[in-house]
């Protein structure tokens, strides 16, 4: 060995302080430069996993929120389909009602005409026995005014409105 150390040169002294200064700068460089570093890529590293994290909690939270709108829009749609159907059964029945009302109103009406018609009719007849007595008057007495005497004529009006009488128009 002692050939090999001349044949290279090698000082053992200047082995050990180059030894030395290795260990110092390693250790300087290590605490002040490889141990931040090593710090802040595992803070790094840290942040990078929360924000994974974190962005799979909220696409849960965001599939969770789109199942909930889905069933809030059926819920609504069943809502509004149960308000269409009532309003529908509530139309209908306002539709009879009315319906109810017209035929009534419509029923008072004819009732009315038929009673305006009856009275009208009634009161033409008596209008009409009125002047048929009168013609009937004024003809018997052209034709029997010579012969008959102003009681016969008074007891033959009244035979002619009691005949009128009994017999009705209809």
């Amino acid at each position: 060995m002692d050939e090999l150390i001349k044949t290279f040169h090698i000082d053992w002294k200047l082995l050990i302080a180059q030894g030395i200064n290795f260990i110092i700068v390693f250790s300087v460089l290590y605490y002040f430069g490889l141990r931040p570093l090593m710090k802040l890529m595992v803070d790094r590293s840290k942040k990078i996993d929360d924000g994974l994290k974190n962005a799979e909690l909220i696409e849960e939270n965001l599939s969770k929120s789109e199942q909930e709108k889905k069933k809030a829009i059926a819920e609504g749609r069943k809502q509004a389909q149960l308000i269409i159907g009532q309003s529908e059964k509530d139309a209908e029945l306002v539709r009879q009602e009315k319906l109810a009302k017209t035929k009534l109103e419509a029923e008072k009406i004819v009732i009315s005409a038929k009673n305006e018609i009856t009275s009208e009719r009634a009161k033409m007849i008596k209008e009409v026995k009125s002047e048929l007595g009168e013609l009937v008057l004024l003809a018997s007495g052209k034709l029997t005014a010579d012969t008959m005497t102003d009681k016969q004529q008074e007891k033959l009006i009244d035979q002619v409105l009691l005949d009128l009488e009994k017999t009705e128009l209809k």
